[in-house]
């Protein structure tokens, strides 16, 4: 019940900072939507004022469930990483759903600011940035250098030089076997 209440708080308070956003899903006032996160699931409908609003919802006009993909890119590609989420149900609503969520952006300046002060809180703000795109930068170099040492060290893996290689190869010997064989179909035809 708590979980519920800081999942609608939280989406209402985006939509707050986003303009236009809760008049976008105002059309779809009474809409049933569920957030499927597994073992727990969240259901809403959508107020008269395009907010959001924690309900029982039997069958919903929308369903969004993230999925692993979307869980992995979520810290490094915000916004964007919910192209990996699965929705289902009314075509009109998802788009709409996904127009809104796509425009989302938290200020986290002006939700800092009442506590820390101004500067603090742009101050804060660029060291969180500078963390989370320091921490993107530090996965994206250990996967490069798992990969090369899996390539290199342990050779599990095929280098890229060698693929190509290997692949042109395949082509070279694929096009000398249908050469010959078309030689051979002529031979045939004169030997007749």
């Amino acid at each position: 019940m708590i979980a519920a209440g800081l999942v609608e708080r939280s989406l209402n308070h985006l939509l707050r900072q986003s303009p236009g956003a809760a008049a976008a899903l105002a059309r779809h006032a009474g809409a049933g939507v569920r957030f499927d996160l597994g073992l727990l699931h969240y259901d809403a409908r959508i107020a008269d004022d395009g907010y959001f609003s924690q309900a029982v919802v039997e069958v919903p006009d929308a369903t969004i469930a993230p999925t692993a993909a979307l869980a992995a890119r979520l810290p490094f590609a915000g916004r964007e990483a919910f192209r990996f989420a699965d929705y289902h149900g009314d075509p009109a609503l998802l788009a709409t759903l996904d127009r809104v969520f796509r425009q989302l952006e938290w200020d986290v300046e002006s939700d800092l600011a009442p506590w820390v002060g101004n500067l603090a809180a742009v101050r804060l703000h660029r060291l969180g940035r500078g963390a989370v795109a320091a921490l993107g930068d530090a996965a994206t170099a250990l996967g490069r250098n798992v990969g090369e040492y899996a390539v290199e060290e342990a050779e599990m893996m095929a280098r890229g030089v060698d693929v190509e290689r290997f692949n042109r190869q395949v082509d070279a010997l694929a096009d000398d076997s249908e050469r010959l064989a078309a030689r051979l179909r002529r031979l045939e035809a004169k030997a007749r």
